[in-house]
């Protein structure tokens, strides 16, 4: 586990794809709904690009920015990154850091430790952008993935605190695994199984583990990967009654789901933030959330 000084979210926005999609409408089978918990998914407006979206979601985050972090694995272009692009489009100084960071599944609690460390030793905000325009990359005939991923982007305002007496904290988990992959080109292709399995095993001991360190917290937002898996999740770490969700409005939007989730719920407090899944990776965060 690292601990730094108290990692604050200030702001979250949303950009969420426009279209909904009715999964059993297009095709999926019933049972396949109902294990997800996703009855709908959304798609991005027919043009619109990822760029588009980050910006929408950071449109009037801008004041007091000293730098950029977007996550993502669905980035358009190998180069230049979506960071230094958004930041000019931004209208930010040309001197901040601007850097694009890929974990897919688990990228937001690794995002919020790096925006937090930017925090501290520049002493200024840092705009966390998280998203994914995953409807490019699903098969439509595999009914395993294409009830679950949908389009959003999130924007984060992050500062740290080194006054306060509290601390944050982070823990990471790897493994590897092409369980849950897709490549350049797509598309999304995934051995369910295997990452349920992972997930109810060693994530949810990673989870407790980390969570008898950190103490009490307020609420419990993870990645919305299922709605079965999270609320089994919950459970195994005795969080049920602070679990917080969206994935039954927005399905499974990838790493920005933790975000987005914050963004629809609005809490404050301190708050576990958990994304897991591709790689196969997991991330914690335990940071004070201030909406």
């Amino acid at each position: 586990m690292i601990t730094t000084p108290e990692v604050v979210v200030e702001k979250v926005a949303a950009s969420v794809g426009p279209t909904v999609v009715d999964n059993i409408a297009a095709g999926v089978p019933e049972r396949v709904v109902e294990t997800a918990g996703f009855r709908s998914r959304r798609e991005a407006a027919k043009g619109s690009t990822l760029f588009d979206m980050m910006l929408d979601a950071a449109k009037g985050l801008t004041d007091g920015i000293g730098g950029v972090v977007v996550a993502t694995y669905t980035a358009p272009d190998r180069m230049p990154s979506l960071s230094t692009g958004l930041a000019s489009a931004l209208g930010l100084p040309g001197d901040i850091p601007a850097i694009d960071l890929s974990a897919a599944c688990s990228a937001y609690p690794y995002a919020l430790y790096v925006a937090g460390r930017l925090a501290a030793d520049t002493g200024s905000r840092i705009l966390l952008l998280d998203g994914d325009l995953q409807s490019p990359f699903v098969d439509k005939a595999d009914a395993g993935t294409a009830a679950l991923f949908s389009d959003a982007a999130t924007a984060t305002v992050v500062s740290c605190d080194p006054e306060s007496s509290s601390r944050s904290h982070f823990a990471f988990l790897s493994r590897s695994s092409a369980a849950l992959s897709c490549s350049a080109a797509g598309p999304v292709k995934m051995d369910g199984f295997e990452v349920f399995s992972f997930v109810a095993a060693e994530v949810a001991e990673f989870l407790s583990d980390f969570a008898g360190k950190v103490g009490d917290v307020d609420c419990f937002v993870p990645h919305q990967a299922n709605m079965f898996m999270v609320r089994r999740l919950a459970k195994s770490i005795g969080l049920s009654d602070r679990l917080l969700t969206s994935g039954e409005i927005y399905a499974n939007p990838g790493s920005c789901s933790v975000p987005l989730t914050l963004a629809h719920r609005r809490p404050r407090g301190r708050a576990l933030l958990a994304g897991f899944g591709a790689g196969l990776s997991a991330a914690a965060a335990a940071v004070r959330i201030m909406l």
